[in-house]
């Protein structure tokens, strides 16, 4: 899965759990000075994205996105790293 649809799932989650128009959720925007997310927002979007993408991260991981570029790259890292456990197997 290409960077750019990882970023489009994510920015729909958010705009899902928050209202907030996809188009107005700029690509690197931070979830609280940008978004102005609380706690809560931002522990459902992490679940949300987690679910979606099918990860099984650790509450601990998904607490420390702090931007839309954050969950990005955590899901690109998590996708690379089964892509390459599966390749091993």
């Amino acid at each position: 899965m290409e960077a750019a649809a990882i970023r489009s799932k994510i920015k729909e989650i958010i705009s899902n759990v928050t209202n907030i128009p996809v188009e107005e959720i700029g690509d690197r925007a931070s979830f609280r000075d940008d978004l102005d997310l609380d706690s809560l927002s931002l522990l459902e979007i992490g679940v949300d994205v987690d679910y979606a993408f099918k990860l099984g991260l650790p509450e601990e991981q998904i607490q420390e996105i702090q931007t839309v570029q954050d969950t990005v790259d955590l899901v690109l890292k998590c996708l690379g790293e089964r892509l390459a456990h599966a390749e091993v197997a």
